[in-house]
C-alpha cells in the first residue's frame, strides 16, 4: 500500500530555519519530521511517496543516506501546484487505495484503525477529522452518520455546522486521483472534495494530539509532545522537567529544563535554558533562552526569549 506525503511547501512561517534546511529535515525530539513520520507508520505502508518542490537535492541526499525500512520515492515538483495538483504527480505510482498525509501535521491518529474505518465503508475517501474549540478559525464540515456532506470556510459564530476540521490525514481510492486535472495547480480540499460530499466520502474524528508544526511556537509544541527524557545529565547542574540531550553534546554548569530538547554536538556552558530546542553544533555561553529556536550551528552569548535564531537571521514570534 502506497504513501503519499505532501512535502512540497517553502515553510515560510518557520524562516529563517528554512532558509537552508527544507521543513520536512527540520528536527521533532532530534529526528527529521518527516523521517519521524515514515518510522511510525503501519507496516502495510510500505511504499512511501514523497511530493517534493523546495529543497529537493536535500531530501534526495537524505533518503540516499538513511533507510527507513521502506521503499521511498521522490517524486519532483517543478513548480508548486497545491495539494490536488502533487498528488496528482504521484498517481502513476499509486496501485489501489493510498495514505496521503499532509508533510508538516504531527498527530496521534491511529492509521491502522482508519485504514479498517475506510475499507468497511467502502469509502471513496476518508478523512481524520480533529474537534477545535473555536470553529470559527477554522474550515469546518458537516458530519452525519460518519459522511462529510458538505465544507464551510471559516463560518461566523453561531452559524458552525460543527465543531471538526481536516487534519490532514487521507485514505483515498484511485478514482479520486483521477478526478484531479494534469498539470494545473489543484487544491484538494476546495477543489475536489466538495465534488463528492454525500457520495461516499467519510470522516473519522480521532482524539490524543494534533499539531500543524508549520509556525515556530507549534514546531516547539510538536517537540515538546515528542520529547524523549533522558538521563544525559554530565555536567548539568539542574535538569528540571522533561529534557532530552544528545549523546553527542556536552553541557557544562547549566540550568536546563523545563521542556529542552538539544540536538547533536552542541556545547553549552554557563546558560539557563527552557521551553527551547537547540539544535545541532550550537555553541551557547552565558545565556539565558526561554521559548526559542535556536540553530543549527549558530554561536549565542546574550540572552533571549521567543525568537528564532539561525546562521542566516533571526526573528521574533
Amino acid at each position: 500500500m502506497e504513501a503519499i506525503i505532501l512535502v512540497g511547501g517553502l515553510g515560510t512561517r518557520l524562516r529563517p530555519l528554512t532558509k537552508t534546511i527544507p521543513k520536512p529535515l527540520l528536527p521533532i525530539a532530534n529526528v527529521p519530521m518527516v523521517e519521524r513520520m515514515i518510522r511510525h507508520l503501519p507496516e502495510e505502508l510500505d511504499t512511501i511517496i514523497l511530493a517534493v518542490n523546495y529543497g529537493l537535492e536535500q531530501m534526495l541526499e537524505h533518503f540516499k543516506k538513511t533507510n527507513v525500512g521502506r521503499k521511498v520515492i521522490i517524486v519532483p515538483e517543478d513548480e508548486p501546484l497545491g495539494t490536488g495538483g502533487a498528488m496528482k504527480n504521484c498517481e502513476k505510482y499509486i496501485t489501489g487505495t493510498t495514505a496521503v498525509f499532509n508533510g508538516d501535521v504531527i498527530s496521534s491518529i491511529d492509521l491502522e484503525k482508519m485504514i479498517e474505518f475506510h475499507k468497511s465503508r467502502n469509502a471513496k475517501g476518508t478523512l481524520a477529522l480533529w474537534e477545535v474549540e473555536n470553529p470559527n478559525r477554522f474550515g469546518v464540515v458537516e458530519y452525519v452518520n460518519e459522511e462529510i456532506l458538505k465544507f464551510q470556510e471559516k463560518p461566523p459564530e453561531g452559524e458552525e455546522l460543527s465543531n471538526l476540521i481536516n487534519a490532514g490525514t487521507y485514505l483515498l481510492e484511485p478514482e479520486i486521483i483521477k478526478m484531479i486535472p494534469k498539470n494545473q495547480k489543484v487544491s484538494i480540499e476546495r477543489d475536489i472534495y466538495p465534488k463528492i460530499v454525500g457520495n461516499g466520502l467519510y470522516g473519522m474524528p480521532f482524539t490524543g494530539y494534533f499539531i500543524d508544526a508549520g509556525t515556530p511556537q507549534s514546531y516547539l509544541d510538536a517537540n515538546f509532545k515528542l520529547i524523549e527524557p533522558n538521563e544525559h545529565d554530565d555536567g548539568i547542574q539542574k535538569m528540571k522537567g522533561h529534557v532530552q540531550v544528545h549523546e553527542s553534546s556536552k553541557v557544562v554548569d547549566s540550568i536546563i529544563g523545563p521542556n529542552v530538547i538539544i540536538g547533536p554536538n552542541a556545547f553549552i556552558e554557563k546558560s539557563v535554558i527552557s521551553d527551547s530546542v537547540i539544535l545541532s553544533d550550537c555553541k551557547i555561553y552565558g545565556a539565558t533562552i526561554k521559548k526559542s529556536i535556536i540553530g543549527p550551528d549558530v554561536s549565542l552569548n546574550h540572552d533571549t526569549e521567543n525568537t528564532v535564531i539561525a546562521p542566516e537571521g533571526e526573528k521574533i514570534f
